[in-house]
């Protein structure tokens, strides 16, 4: 058949899937049957395996339909969040990550600059290679999180908290349907970058309740995750509430983030040098969990800076995701 034909019909079966408003995992596989000319400039996919695209929410949902609302007039808005799968093609640990990547809750930055490859090839080729189930986590941007209003100068809290009911509804999705992608229920954790460490250290706290009215079989599986890799998170102190002095508000944690001795064992990434996401971020929220009694491993660089990723760049931070494995082994999720 012609490849043309073929692509068209795959985009126009994912153009259904994502109306259907389906409960079930319907996953769309991006571009996994064209043949090797059309691949990844055709649909502009990574060169490196493919993802699946699954809808996060049903398409008449009221999570979603208030999102397009509130989105509505915003440049670059993503307002219909989904998940992008990657599997292991061999020796699967029967684990799974979901990845939170940054972007200030102003984007979703998966792009083809970004530090974990286009749509997130690079970070998910490091962990299925570890045997692990890697979900990208495409969330609704922007001001969906706690951002930064350069006109007021000032940090702003969305109304609805749109990138956290994004990110819980993921977590139980995943687990609803873990057996369909090959993975245990207890072995599903979140990593985030920047503002996605953020959601990640949310995802990882916040999960004795919803950001938004359960709706389906989905929303009555647990939300909180497993394990927990928060790499250089941001919004961490009272510094993003705007109190003052800043050298007070930047030893107190977050409002937002409420720590108990149920929040998963987590493990925290962050360079000394980063200019963006200051260190004493996760050396407050390391000094606040270890009060709670929380399995925590903090992992500090000498060099990095910021929004390092998974790319490797002759800095210390090129260790971290061996780093990472190590952990992962210890808390017996590998």
């Amino acid at each position: 058949m012609n490849p043309y034909v073929i692509a068209a019909f795959l985009l126009a079966l994912a153009a259904v899937v994502l109306a259907s408003g389906c409960k079930q995992p319907v996953a769309v596989e991006l571009a996994g049957t064209l043949p090797a000319p059309m691949n990844a400039a055709a649909v502009n996919l990574p060169a490196v395996g493919y993802p699946m695209e699954v809808p996060l929410w049903p398409e008449d949902s009221r999570v979603l339909q208030d999102g397009i609302k509130a989105l509505a007039g915003e440049k670059w808005a993503i307002t219909h969040p989904s998940l992008l799968v990657y599997s292991p093609k061999v020796n699967s640990a029967r684990a799974a990550v979901l990845v939170f990547p940054g972007g200030g809750y102003k984007a979703v930055a998966i792009g083809a600059n970004s530090t974990l490859g286009l749509n997130g090839a690079d970070v998910c080729r490091w962990l299925t290679d570890a045997g692990v189930t890697c979900v990208v986590v495409r969330y609704r941007v922007p001001n969906t999180g706690c951002n930064w209003n350069p006109v007021t100068r000032r940090h702003e809290q969305p109304d609805v908290p749109m990138a956290l009911q994004d990110a819980q509804r993921a977590m139980s999705l995943l687990r609803y349907h873990a057996d369909e992608y090959g993975i245990d229920s207890d072995k599903i954790g979140v990593m985030g970058f920047s503002a996605g460490g953020n959601l990640a250290v949310l995802s990882s706290t916040a999960f004795n309740r919803r950001a938004y009215e359960p709706m389906d079989e989905v929303d009555q599986v647990s939300l909180r995750p497993d394990f927990a890799i928060p790499v250089y998170p941001g919004h961490m102190t009272m510094e993003h509430k705007n109190k003052r002095p800043k050298a007070v508000a930047a030893q107190e944690l977050n409002t937002d983030i409420v720590v108990s001795a149920d929040v998963p064992p987590t493990l925290l990434i962050h360079a000394k040098d980063d200019p963006i996401d200051p260190v004493h971020f996760s050396l407050v929220y390391e000094r606040e969990l270890k009060k709670a009694g929380v399995d925590v491993q903090l992992n500090l660089y000498e060099t990095g800076g910021h929004a390092f990723g998974v790319k490797k760049q002759g800095k210390d931070t090129d260790q971290w995701t061996d780093d990472a494995l190590e952990w992962l082994h210890r808390i017996q999720i590998l």
